[in-house]
């Protein structure tokens, strides 16, 4: 009976838990020749196996606006086309995300969210950003000719 009993027991397992605890990040807001803002960083907790998550944005990424995702202060992702990144992320790794807008003269607005791929594209969270870049700053005007009237 004894055997019968271990053996019974090999076969359960757990499931691995694919949902993390709860957090927020911060909206960004930023004006400047280059306008750059990162959200605060979050430490992920509540998950047994590694996920992938996906943050897309209303408004699309390019050359100029540029979204940057870090995991324990580490470059994972440079997105400079589209509306979305994925990155795959584990339990007690920390999560920033930046947002830099460098098109003269423009502001970059809309809405971020932050999907779990790996528990049916749950929403995790959202965040708003609105990058104004306000000019190059160009150089200033050239000089008279000097010559005599």
């Amino acid at each position: 009976m004894l055997c019968l009993t271990q053996f019974c027991a090999f076969g359960v397992s757990n499931p691995a838990d694919l949902v993390p605890d709860p957090f927020s990040l911060s909206d960004l807001n930023d004006a400047g020749f280059v306008a750059s803002a990162r959200t605060n960083i979050i430490t992920l907790t509540g998950i047994s196996s590694p996920i992938t998550l996906r943050l897309q944005v209303t408004s699309p990424m390019s050359t100029a606006r540029v979204l940057t995702i870090f995991v324990d202060g580490s470059e994972v992702v440079l997105a400079t086309s589209g509306t979305q990144a994925d990155f795959a992320i584990a339990n007690g790794q920390t999560l920033q995300f930046e947002m830099s807008n460098a098109q003269d003269v423009s502001t970059w607005s809309g809405t971020a969210a932050l999907s779990n791929l790996s528990s049916a594209n749950t929403l995790l969270a959202s965040f708003a950003f609105s990058l104004q870049d306000t000019g190059s700053g160009g150089g200033g005007g050239g000089g008279g000719g000097g010559e005599p009237p």
